[in-house]
């Protein structure tokens, strides 16, 4: 895949997005892509998450550890373990290519170097994971309001 189809793909991630221009390509160029065929594996639940995912083309399927969800199907532009950007986490679900598949594996050190040079994106950032966890904190006070009732 071509840079700037990589960088337009980059943009449309909600968590990428916010990075801008310059630090995106900083962040594909220390990337390479890898292209997978259907049913061939990715990573396994409980291993150790350096990288997030971003797929670039066709569907990756995550089957979680855990029981009591079932299989989700992850497609161009969605980023898989975002988190692994910023602290150290491990895999909840096993990863599998439902049809060939091309994904780029994006580097925790390479986005601290980035955030690091681009505090304005680093803000950026910051707001956004805010924003979410707030978000998050009123869904769970809503859950737990009606849960009451």
């Amino acid at each position: 895949m071509s840079l700037a189809r990589t960088l337009a793909v980059m943009r449309n991630a909600p968590f990428l997005g916010v990075l801008g221009d310059e630090a995106l390509k900083l962040l594909a160029f220390g990337s390479d892509p890898i292209n997978l065929k259907p049913r061939e594996g990715l990573f396994d639940a409980g291993d150790q998450a350096d990288h997030a995912i971003l797929v670039l083309g066709g569907q990756l399927r995550l089957i979680p550890e855990a029981e009591n969800t079932g299989p989700r199907v992850y497609s161009v532009g969605q980023l898989i373990d975002e988190l692994a950007l910023i602290v150290p986490i491990k895999r909840s679900a096993t990863a599998i290519a439902q049809t060939s598949c091309e994904v780029i594996p994006l580097a925790r050190t390479q986005m601290q170097r980035i955030l690091a040079e681009y505090p304005q994106a680093a803000e950026r950032l910051q707001q956004r994971i805010a924003g979410r966890t707030q978000a998050f904190v009123e869904e769970l006070s809503a859950l737990g309001d009606r849960l009451r009732d």
